[in-house]
């Protein structure tokens, strides 16, 4: 056989398995980058999501946390103002009423003065009832003194003589008894002019201390009720406030929860992703390194057949052969020393046939 029909065949064995190696380590190759640049894409996309909703989220929270908290503190002052200013109403109304009070307030604040210097020592209140007294407040007394002495004393000219001594003891028991009964009537009138003096200045200043206990109840009771609004304004607007702020805290802590779920994923994404790359670039390499090894072996198979073809040939050849196939035909097949591929396969008429030898 022409050397050229053995290594041209094994030539284009070893090109084609060559050719369908880089091809098919190309196409592993490929697949694989492209596998890894779809994981890069996606990953890229998963990131600008994560960029686009994450703050949007914090904005969200952002803003209805401000939201909540500013309407709570508007309604909370305009509660607080308007209890200021029911207070302040309830107080001017308390002030007005107080005015028609101040009268007797005044009255009554006079005749307790009056009734102090009165009652002071060497006040007209506190002296004794002496005959000033009862001369200044019975001026008949005197008058009727005398008219007594005076009809005495014509009783004793109309008999004819002076006063005798029964006379005289007689007009001074009479002077005593009239004495004696209109001192006591004049103290009688006396005690009671003072008893009317005290009654009706004490009348008066009780007057002024009812108006007084009045006025301060009306200003202590519009006081305690303007508080009550105030304090009850100030613990609900604070109630409000305190909701408000409980709200927003929520808001911005589910926010965050959120945000670093989403980041969480997205992460988790990626890795998959980039695992899913990396395993596929891996993959690739595998495919492109077996593809090589499977036309390596191709090139090695055509090459042992070419090698074979020659060896075969350099053995046909007399002059280079060893023992004459004579010789090793007539050797027992236990002593023959015939290579395994050259064992007989087939019985001829002078003996053992090698393999391909017809």
């Amino acid at each position: 056989m022409p050397a050229a029909a053995a290594i041209i065949p094994a030539a284009i064995g070893m090109g084609t398995s060559i050719f369908g190696a880089a091809k098919s380590a190309g196409a592993a190759k490929s697949a694989a980058q492209i596998q890894q640049q779809a994981a890069q894409q996606q990953a890229a996309q998963f990131l600008e999501m994560l960029k686009q909703y994450n703050p949007q989220i914090q904005t969200a929270a952002d803003q209805a946390k401000a939201d909540v908290t500013g309407a709570a503190s508007t309604a909370g002052q305009g509660l607080i103002t308007a209890a200021g200013q029911a207070g302040q109403g309830v107080t001017d109304a308390a002030a007005r009423a107080n005015e028609f009070l101040a009268p007797y307030l005044q009255a009554g604040g006079g005749a307790i003065t009056n009734l102090a210097q009165l009652m002071a020592p060497g006040g007209q209140l506190t002296k004794s009832f002496t005959l000033q007294d009862m001369q200044s407040l019975d001026p008949g007394y005197q008058f009727r003194m005398d008219q007594a002495s005076k009809a005495a004393q014509a009783s004793a000219a109309a008999r004819g003589g002076a006063l005798g001594g029964g006379q005289l003891e007689a007009l001074a028991q009479l002077n005593q008894n009239l004495a004696s009964s209109e001192f006591g009537n004049a103290f009688d009138r006396w005690n009671t002019g003072q008893n009317n003096l005290y009654n009706r200045t004490m009348g008066i200043a009780g007057m002024g201390m009812n108006a007084g206990q009045q006025s301060g109840a009306n200003l202590m009771n519009a006081a305690q009720l303007a508080g009550n609004w105030n304090v009850g304004a100030n613990q609900t607007a604070g109630g409000w406030n305190l909701g408000a702020a409980e709200y927003g805290g929520t808001a911005e802590q589910n926010a965050a929860q959120q945000m670093a779920a989403n980041a969480l994923t997205t992460q988790r994404s990626i890795a998959d992703l980039m695992t899913g790359g990396a395993a596929a670039e891996a993959a690739g390499k595998v495919g492109a390194a077996n593809a090589w090894n499977q036309g390596m072996g191709g090139v090695a198979n055509a090459a042992g057949n070419v090698g074979n073809y020659f060896t075969m040939k350099q053995f046909m050849n007399p002059a280079t052969a060893g023992p004459s196939m004579t010789t090793l035909w007539n050797l027992p097949q236990s002593g023959r020393g015939v290579p395994s591929w050259m064992m007989p396969t087939t019985y001829g008429p002078a003996g053992y046939m090698p393999y391909g030898m017809y």
